[in-house]
């Protein structure tokens, strides 16, 4: 029984550390594992679920200090899957009739992006 209250005090914990508004990598990630069947090749269009996803990464990240934060996160994120289509990444906010403002490429400065 001692295991409830050590639950409930860590997702208090973590939920006090996310933020009121504003980008998440960790929640971009998460949300965005919903793509990994179109971007590993094994879907041939996104899903509703992935591109809500994306739409609401975008949606999240409404500043240019929380665009350059989503950049970094997104094309690190990019990096971190071996098995990853880069293509299909790059096509995927096109095809999601999203602009997020960068390719989704491991491959661009962040720095130079703008809302």
């Amino acid at each position: 029984m001692k295991r409830v209250p050590t639950l409930i005090v860590l997702l208090l914990t973590v939920a006090a550390m996310k933020p009121a508004n504003g980008f998440s990598c960790v929640e971009a990630k998460l949300s965005l594992l919903t793509c990994l069947p179109f971007l590993t090749s094994s879907q041939d269009s996104p899903s509703t679920a992935c591109c809500n996803a994306v739409s609401n990464v975008r949606a999240s990240a409404p500043t240019k200090p929380e665009l350059r934060e989503a950049c970094q996160c997104l094309t690190a994120a990019v990096g971190e899957f071996p098995n990853l289509d880069k293509d299909r990444a790059i096509q995927l906010p096109k095809l999601c009739n999203v602009d997020v403002g960068f390719p989704l490429t491991k491959d661009i400065d962040c720095n130079t992006i703008s809302p």
